[in-house]
């Protein structure tokens, strides 16, 4: 059985009986479409502003569904937002867009096509997205399809495909750049973990290699609040430390273990060093906290390198600077020499990592 057909019947399966009119998205792309099309005088995507529904300005992307790293954490979308009828042509001949909507308005289909220059033959189908919406309307896929070579009849493939699942209340679950049938583990995408009542306690973005490398928390009001992230030692490229994100971005993080903090090391012998503590005042980004500053840091711990270049902490040491990392998160510093410095960071233990960025764990604390 050909592939094509096989994905088809497998998205009529997994649409079932609650598919909005515009019908699964896995489709062939040249089969004939039984709606009305909207000839539009834009094309799709480019880095273009459109009217907006409610006059407001519309940036268009080339992709009808996205989620930003920051901010909203739930997938964006452009294309229902534009008032289309501002763009409508009667000629569809000059249109390089067309789209299909169902009888509820929302967006089943939309082509490219490619005008010819001269206007001696008519458009030719370019690609387009097709998408799926479930039984309360909420999109639920987006496949975007391309043409495969260039000759005719021109034949279509699925170059792309976006997954949006949702649990039984219709909260999304996860947000994935994958085929919906997909069983590929760990997938990469956008998932979100929500207590039993259905709040949003966090966004996890993991990627199909190498697991979750970011979680953002949320407060029972639904703003955010902590967030974490994991990246590779700076030590050590193979080792990777989950912690606290923070914002300054030239903070140069150093995420350590409690038993790790006898562990520093310059490589340089005969060094000055410092961990200090950076006044609450004190802004991180303040450029003037690059050097040693004995005005606004407290010594936490002092001393120089060894012959082997380390930082030695006594025991009593070593607990004052990890309750400080823990107390103070972003302000401990440690200076190697008096103008270098890193912020040391508590790093996570991997079990608490593994429940922070776990979607089925519905502990408001899993990370804490």
């Amino acid at each position: 059985m050909p592939r094509r057909l096989v994905l088809l019947l497998a998205a009529i399966a997994h649409a079932g009986p609650a598919l909005a009119a515009c019908g699964p998205a896995a489709v062939d792309f040249t089969a004939p479409v039984p709606l009305k099309a909207v000839p539009v005088s834009v094309g799709l995507g480019g880095d273009r502003v459109l009217l907006g529904r409610q006059g407001e300005r519309i940036a268009a992307r080339n992709q009808p569904v996205w989620v930003d790293e920051t901010g909203d954490p739930l997938p964006r979308t452009w294309m229902d937002k534009v008032d289309w009828s501002a763009y409508r042509l009667d000629n569809v001949s000059r249109a390089p867009a067309r789209l299909y909507f169902d009888g509820d308005g929302r967006l089943c289909r939309a082509e490219s096509y490619e005008l010819p220059r001269r206007g001696d033959g008519p458009p030719f189908l370019s690609g387009g997205y097709t998408l799926e919406y479930d039984g309360a309307g909420a999109l639920t896929r987006v496949v975007e399809y391309e043409q495969t070579a260039v000759r005719r009849p021109a034949t279509y493939e699925a170059s792309g495909q976006a997954c949006l699942k949702r649990d039984a209340r219709g909260a999304l679950t996860a947000f994935t750049n994958e085929a919906c049938e997909d069983k590929q583990q760990p997938a990469a995408g956008r998932f979100y973990a929500r207590d039993a009542a259905g709040r949003l306690l966090r966004a996890i973005d993991i990627a199909a290699q190498g697991g979750a490398f970011q979680v953002q928390t949320y407060d029972a009001q639904g703003k955010p609040d902590q967030r974490y992230v994991r990246r590779h030692s700076p030590g050590d490229g193979a080792r990777s430390y989950a912690h606290v994100a923070h914002a300054s971005p030239d903070s140069r993080p150093y995420p350590v273990h409690r038993e790790e903090l006898n562990q520093l090391s310059t490589e340089v012998p005969g060094n000055d060093w410092r961990i200090v503590s950076i006044a609450d005042d004190v802004p991180l980004d303040d450029t003037d906290m690059q050097s040693w500053n004995p005005d606004t840091q407290t010594i936490l711990a002092q001393g120089v390198t060894d012959a082997q270049g380390r930082a030695l902490l006594a025991a009593d040491a070593q607990a004052r600077v990890w309750q400080a990392m823990r107390d103070k998160p972003g302000r401990i510093f440690w200076y190697s020499d008096l103008m270098s410095r890193v912020l040391l960071l508590p790093a996570m233990d991997e079990a608490r990592w593994r429940a922070c960025a776990d979607p089925a764990n519905q502990a408001a604390d899993a990370c804490n």
